[in-house]
């Protein structure tokens, strides 16, 4: 009885040391080179404010160790170093906490989560997201926003600009009520994509596949080729 008893508590014990270990938090800070851009994968879940460079990460020491932060061409990317054949990175346990003066555009992928405050240094700045990524970006100033989007991806925008581009398809959603003063909105997209803007002179929209664009008014100059069930709507009609 007592032998059986021990081959029991022998694997419950290295369970739970191994739980333990694989739960142990840890937070550090990154040195990373200078960057105007960021690209946050691996379901990953990031915070992003305007002020003096600073990245900082957080998450079991284990996962922390096989992150990688790496600016290519002015862009902060995550990596990560595979660990076995049939590894897993469990990107939700981990908290990417980045700070800088300015940054001018923002990629999110594979199920990842940013919730960015930002300051473009340009004229123009660009939100990607794809593979179920949700990207919220407020603090937008700038002439012009690039939004691209796919498989099932919802990006939110707050700010101001005048123009919004936007090329979406695989049921994205993008939400711009909240983006002031824009003038224009080119929409190209298929695939049951919702958008939501409000353009005050002019609208370009191309699309099918089940796509709804949805404005609070008509602006003067419309011009929709929609097909496959597309549907443009105005709140005020």
């Amino acid at each position: 009885m007592k032998t059986a008893r021990m081959s029991l508590l022998v694997p419950l014990l290295m369970f739970a040391g191994t739980s333990f270990a694989e739960g142990a938090q840890k937070g550090e800070a990154r040195d990373v080179p200078d960057f105007e851009s960021l690209a946050v994968g691996h379901g990953i879940k990031a915070q992003v404010k305007v002020g003096p460079k600073s990245v900082r990460v957080e998450g079991p020491s284990e996962l922390l160790s096989r992150l990688r932060l790496v600016v290519k061409d002015g862009q902060l990317t995550t990596q990560v170093e595979r660990d076995g054949l049939f590894s897993q990175f469990q990107g939700g346990k981990v908290r990417l906490y980045v700070s800088n003066p300015h940054l001018d555009g923002v990629d999110v992928s594979g199920g990842g989560n940013v919730e960015a405050e930002v300051s473009p240094s340009g004229d123009e700045f660009s939100a990607e997201a794809s593979g179920g990524a949700a990207l919220t970006v407020r603090g937008v100033d700038t002439k012009k926003v690039e939004v691209e989007a796919s498989g099932g991806a919802a990006v939110n925008l707050a700010g101001r600009a005048q123009e919004l581009d936007i090329e979406a398809s695989g049921g994205a959603v993008i939400k711009a009520m909240d983006l002031k003063g824009v003038k224009s909105l080119e929409v190209e997209a298929s695939g049951g994509v919702h958008v939501e803007a409000d353009p005050s002179e002019s609208l370009s929209v191309n699309a099918t596949g089940g796509t709804t664009v949805q404005c609070v008014s008509r602006p003067p100059r419309t011009e929709v080729k929609a097909r496959g069930g597309t549907r443009v709507v105005y709140l005020k009609d």
